[in-house]
């Protein structure tokens, strides 16, 4: 055999073999889009170098011809493939790209116009020459040359896409500019192959293609996958290795961290302590720069080959809002919570003090104090009464998240509540009309402070001399809902909300103070709802609905 065919044959063997030999390795890869793209540009310039060995040996022309248009077709093949890959690896859904059916039809287009080469020459024409050995010449023509052109143009674009990845990662593209640059200079072969002896007027490209290929996919196991990982988001993400070595980052957490800069290699531990124990801890890292502290939520996902964990990816989240909103919300507990012990223990014991030296002060007095007497006395229970709403507003506000149900009995709730009210004020009325209802809900013990505050405020805030409030009920198949009415002032329509506190005013609103925004607090615990009516002729109707609690709803 010519020593020159020799040599081609074994250019474009060594081609093929090493991107088959490749495949395995590039079946490897996690990323669904990413590791078909890679497979089919191995497979794609495989068989284009084969095309090649077929187009050297056939001992005719016409299979000579057959095998480099069947070559010469994959290399539009591997293009499209290339493409694929950079959009997959990016993070660009190659299967979404837009005007994909025009890429397609434009790509079957030039496909047929080089499988139909031998009716219309647009792409090439041959000659049958014998030196320096028996082949057939390719000559070709000005529409190959544009669609070469047009092909680098799209290789570029890969190219420029999988740069601006590495740039957003901080990464060294170096290794991927030499690669470039060497499978480069096959393109300078084609140009050239007519004018030099030991060249022929071929198609350079499947060996340095397949240069990069093989090379693509080794770098894409040591530093591709971690670039995609850490530049998938733009929050600040580091790759390790299996023991917590720096394999990658991005811009983000270089800026958040600046002792990543030229840290690739070494632990995680030894570049920051603080974050790699937070890799197994559940609380917030802190992070102080400029004065300012920054809170952040550091979460850890495995990076598996097969079954093997290879690595991990580190995101760092900022959660500042959300933990300076937590802590100012523990600071108001704390505050609640002393306020809390002040009506407890001092105000209340005060007035508890108060309170017995005026009941003794009953049996000395005249007539005519007994009525200033009086007065004390009542204002001193309220206080006694207002307190104990307190701490029971203040325990609802500090219980940690979702309150604790378990299923009430409402009939026997109410008949205490309105026994405990009746003998608090013997001088109101208090009726029940019809039956009260005999259902369940999902409360707690709080629940008796809901009626008890309407009861009593439906009291206090009347002005006729008999308070009369009547108490009824109605329920259907979900709910059950108790009316409370009174013959006090009604509430004007503007106020009917603001007096539960609901809104942006809260404890600011106009009405009774604390003991109605309790109210609308332990309804909503509870999966219920509060509202007022206008009673008839006068007065108010505040509403309470609750969900009633079945047997069934335990299995559900």
């Amino acid at each position: 055999m010519n020593p020159l065919l020799l040599g081609h044959v074994i250019i474009f063997s060594l081609s093929a073999i090493a991107c088959v030999a490749t495949i395995p390795q590039a079946r490897k890869i996690q990323h669904p889009e990413t590791r078909e793209g890679l497979i089919v540009f191995l497979g794609s310039v495989a068989i284009w170098s084969g095309g090649y060995i077929g187009y050297l040996l056939a001992p005719t022309r016409a299979g000579k011809l057959a095998f480099y248009i069947f070559g010469f077709t994959f290399a539009f093949v591997a293009v499209g493939a290339w493409l694929y890959f950079c959009a997959a690896y990016t993070g660009r859904p190659p299967r979404h790209v837009p005007f994909r059916n025009l890429i397609l039809g434009t790509f079957l287009f030039f496909t047929a116009l080089k499988v139909t080469n031998p009716l219309h020459n647009l792409y090439f024409t041959t000659e049958w020459v014998t030196e320096p050995f028996p082949h057939l010449v390719i000559h070709h023509e000005l529409l190959y040359w544009i669609v070469l052109g047009l092909s680098y143009a799209a290789i570029a674009v890969g190219f420029f896409v999988l740069m601006e990845r590495f740039h957003h990662t901080s990464s060294d593209s170096r290794p991927l500019v030499v690669l470039v640059g060497l499978s480069g200079l096959p393109a300078v072969a084609t140009i050239i192959g007519g004018q030099v002896d030991w060249l022929l007027p071929l198609m350079y490209e499947p060996p340095g293609v397949a240069l990069f290929a093989v090379g693509t996919l080794l770098f894409y196991r040591q530093r591709f996958e971690a670039i995609r990982l850490t530049g998938e988001s733009d929050k600040p993400a580091i790759f390790l290795d299996q023991e917590t070595r720096i394999q990658d980052y991005n811009q983000a957490a270089r800026k958040l961290f600046p002792a990543l800069e030229d840290s690739l290699g070494e632990p995680l531990e030894a570049v920051n302590t603080a974050l790699a124990d937070h890799l197994t801890k559940q609380d917030i890292l802190a992070v102080t720069q400029d004065s300012e502290t920054w809170y952040y939520d550091v979460s850890s996902t495995p990076f598996l080959a097969g079954e093997v964990t290879t690595g991990q990816l580190v995101t760092v989240s900022d959660v500042t809002e959300r933990e300076s909103y937590r802590q100012r919300l523990e600071e108001k507990t704390e505050q609640l919570e002393a306020l809390n012990r002040v009506v407890r223990h001092d105000v209340r014991n005060d007035m508890t003090v108060i309170l017995g030296w005026a009941e003794i002060l009953k049996d000395h007095i005249d007539e005519d104090g007994e009525d200033a007497l009086d007065r004390v006395l009542q204002k001193s229970r309220h206080v006694i009464q207002f307190t104990e709403v307190a701490r029971e507003f203040v325990e609802s506000l500090s219980k940690e998240g979702t309150a604790e149900l378990e299923e009430i009995q409402l009939q026997p709730l109410l008949d205490a509540e309105l026994a405990a009210v009746r003998d608090s004020f013997p001088n109101a009325q208090f009726h029940v009309s019809g039956e009260l209802c005999d259902v369940s809900v999902q409360a707690n013990e709080m629940l008796s402070s809901v009626f008890r505050n309407i009861l009593e405020n439906a009291v206090r805030h009347n002005d006729k001399e008999t308070p009369e409030i009547t108490v009824s009920c109605e329920e259907n198949s979900e709910t059950v809902r108790y009316r409370i009415a009174d013959n006090g002032p009604s509430i004007p329509d503007h106020q009917k909300e603001q007096i539960f506190g609901k809104g942006e005013k809260g404890l600011d609103s106009p009405g009774s103070g604390i003991g109605l925004y309790l109210v609308h607090l332990l309804t909503d615990q509870f999966g219920g709802d509060v509202w007022v009516e206008d009673n008839d002729p006068t007065g108010s109707v505040f509403v309470v609905e609750l969900p009633i609690h079945k047997p069934s709803n335990k299995a559900s």
